[in-house]
Protein backbone atom coordinates (compact mmCIF):
# COMPACT_ATOMS: atom_id res chain seq x y z
CA UNK A 1 0.00 0.00 0.00
CA UNK A 2 0.95 3.68 -1.09
CA UNK A 3 0.91 6.85 0.88
CA UNK A 4 -0.42 9.16 -1.52
CA UNK A 5 1.08 12.63 -0.54
CA UNK A 6 -1.20 15.57 -2.13
CA UNK A 7 0.97 18.57 -2.70
CA UNK A 8 -0.63 21.54 -2.02
CA UNK A 9 -1.23 24.09 -4.91
CA UNK A 10 0.78 26.91 -5.15
CA UNK A 11 -0.71 30.21 -4.42
CA UNK A 12 -1.98 32.33 -7.04
CA UNK A 13 -0.86 35.71 -7.41
CA UNK A 14 -3.12 38.12 -7.36
CA UNK A 15 -3.07 39.97 -10.76
CA UNK A 16 -2.65 43.76 -10.30
CA UNK A 17 -5.34 46.12 -11.52
CA UNK A 18 -5.32 49.74 -12.34
CA UNK A 19 -7.59 52.68 -12.41
CA UNK A 20 -8.64 54.78 -15.05
CA UNK A 21 -6.79 57.32 -13.60
CA UNK A 22 -3.15 55.67 -12.71
CA UNK A 23 -3.30 53.92 -16.22
CA UNK A 24 -3.87 57.66 -17.96
CA UNK A 25 -1.09 58.82 -15.41
CA UNK A 26 1.56 56.37 -16.10
CA UNK A 27 0.70 56.73 -20.10
CA UNK A 28 1.02 60.63 -19.75
CA UNK A 29 -2.24 60.65 -21.46
CA UNK A 30 -5.57 61.84 -20.51
CA UNK A 31 -8.28 59.69 -19.07
CA UNK A 32 -10.81 60.66 -21.63
CA UNK A 33 -8.05 59.14 -24.20
CA UNK A 34 -8.24 55.85 -22.15
CA UNK A 35 -11.68 55.39 -21.74
CA UNK A 36 -11.30 56.29 -26.06
CA UNK A 37 -9.52 53.05 -26.31
CA UNK A 38 -11.59 51.21 -23.60
CA UNK A 39 -14.78 51.89 -25.86
CA UNK A 40 -12.95 50.91 -28.78
CA UNK A 41 -11.96 47.47 -27.27
CA UNK A 42 -8.17 48.13 -27.50
CA UNK A 43 -8.15 47.91 -23.64
CA UNK A 44 -10.15 45.46 -22.65
CA UNK A 45 -11.17 46.14 -18.39
CA UNK A 46 -12.13 44.63 -15.54
CA UNK A 47 -15.76 45.18 -14.31
CA UNK A 48 -15.64 46.03 -10.51
CA UNK A 49 -19.01 47.78 -10.25
CA UNK A 50 -21.97 49.24 -12.87
CA UNK A 51 -20.06 52.56 -13.15
CA UNK A 52 -17.05 53.52 -15.19
CA UNK A 53 -15.59 54.70 -11.78
CA UNK A 54 -15.12 50.92 -11.12
CA UNK A 55 -13.08 49.60 -14.16
CA UNK A 56 -10.14 48.24 -13.70
CA UNK A 57 -7.18 47.09 -16.12
CA UNK A 58 -5.12 44.63 -15.86
CA UNK A 59 -1.72 45.02 -15.78
CA UNK A 60 -0.29 42.17 -17.80
CA UNK A 61 -3.46 43.83 -20.60
CA UNK A 62 -1.72 47.30 -19.94
CA UNK A 63 1.96 45.33 -20.65
CA UNK A 64 0.63 44.31 -24.23
CA UNK A 65 -1.30 47.30 -25.60
CA UNK A 66 2.25 49.35 -25.11
CA UNK A 67 4.19 46.24 -26.04
CA UNK A 68 1.68 46.35 -29.71
CA UNK A 69 2.06 49.85 -29.81
CA UNK A 70 5.89 49.62 -29.63
CA UNK A 71 8.28 50.00 -33.07
CA UNK A 72 11.77 50.81 -33.76
CA UNK A 73 15.07 49.44 -32.13
CA UNK A 74 14.67 46.92 -29.35
CA UNK A 75 17.25 47.48 -25.90
CA UNK A 76 18.99 44.46 -25.20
Amino acid sequence: MTDCVKTPPAPVEAVRLYSVATVAERLEVSKVWVYERIKDGQLPVVELGTTRAKQRIRADVLQSFIDSRSFGAQAS
